[in-house]
């Protein structure tokens, strides 16, 4: 796929005759929207693909054997490549108009306008294969993952990705791409579209609410042992944690006008559909301002003294061997992470 896309802008810049035409093309607003809000629009939808990969990174850093290694690749990956495939598609975007008069933002698109049919095959290919890499990585582990702590003892990390393979055939997602490309389809796809794209201000819900709470609240400490105690402090309310439902009720709820617009509903405000562009930063800055005064209101305890836990597969020292003994009671020593 990086030889793909850097054959694309290469291949846009040449035909294109230049970085002055191509990057020389005005911005066109043809609705009248402001162009801050066409600006922020364009940044939630970016955030949004990477959100999901940053509340799920853990799935991949907790193999780490230093947490400072994980700085550089997330650091690379999340940022620097990402903002390259960006400035990648808004160049070949601008230049398919150069060439072609016909602004299109899916590369596939531009590789239909060409006649090599050979290039058009490996093009596809390319593709192809970076779709089902970005599945494996993005949807398929973090969805096996999810199934094997839900249901450890029946499903592993192996049957939770074959379990994903098979919704993700039944989901047929072939056919809702067809439909947004058929220009005599109904709406119902390109809803269906819209509203995908917008989950970006749910898992900004998700993430105020955990920064605020490693962060602000427990002061980057937590209980491990605790967390597999069904009587410890991370319990909370039959297992639910009220504060958490709060504040995220409370962060969805003033983009949920703009998002219902982006699904096709009428007759909503313009305010409302302008909110919406900054979806993620308002559900993120809601949610991490309420979930910190519920905590104010009705703080939980941050930690506690419990004998301290020993996990199977850690080395044995001399401390543990009399603890597990009975000689020794310990008690957690519960680091800042």
């Amino acid at each position: 796929m990086p030889i793909f896309g850097l054959t694309l802008f290469i291949w846009a810049i040449v035909a294109g005759k230049g970085f002055g035409p191509t990057f020389s093309k005005p911005t066109i607003i043809k609705d009248g929207t402001p162009a801050v809000v066409v600006f922020f629009q364009c940044v939630t939808s970016a955030i949004g693909p990477k959100a999901t990969l940053a509340l799920n990174m853990p799935d991949f850093t907790r193999y780490a054997k230093d947490p400072k290694q994980v700085f550089w690749t997330q650091a690379v990956g999340l940022c620097i490549l990402v903002t390259m495939c960006g400035v990648l598609g808004a160049t070949v975007s601008s230049a398919s108009e150069v060439i072609y008069g016909k602004v299109t933002w899916n590369p596939l698109e531009v590789a239909r306008l060409w006649e090599n049919r050979a290039a058009q095959f490996f093009a596809g290919l390319c593709w192809a294969f970076a779709v089902i890499g970005t599945n494996i990585s993005a949807n398929s582990v973090s969805f096996s993952n999810d199934l094997s702590l839900w249901f450890p003892r029946y499903i592993n990390n192996r049957r939770g990705a074959y379990i994903c393979a098979v919704f993700g055939v039944c989901a047929v997602p072939w056919y809702i791409q067809y439909r947004l490309f058929d220009m005599d389809a109904n709406y119902s796809a390109k809803s269906f579209s819209s509203f995908l794209g917008g989950y970006a201000l749910f898992l900004g819900a998700i993430a105020g609410v955990i920064v605020t709470d490693f962060w602000l609240c427990r002061g980057r400490k937590i209980a491990v042992w605790s967390l597999y105690d069904p009587r410890g402090i991370h319990y909370y309310t039959f297992g639910v944690n009220p504060r958490a439902i709060i504040a995220f009720i409370f962060a969805i709820i003033p983009n949920m006008p703009g998002l219902a617009a982006a699904c096709g509903a009428k007759g909503v405000p313009k305010g409302a559909v302008y909110l919406y562009s900054l979806s993620w930063l308002v559900s993120t800055l809601v949610a991490s301002f309420t979930y910190w005064l519920c905590w104010k209101i009705r703080p939980f305890p941050v930690d506690a003294k419990r004998e301290q836990l020993y996990v199977d597969g850690l080395p044995e020292t001399e401390e543990s061997i009399e603890s597990e003994k009975g000689m020794e009671t310990k008690e957690p020593n519960v680091k800042p992470l």
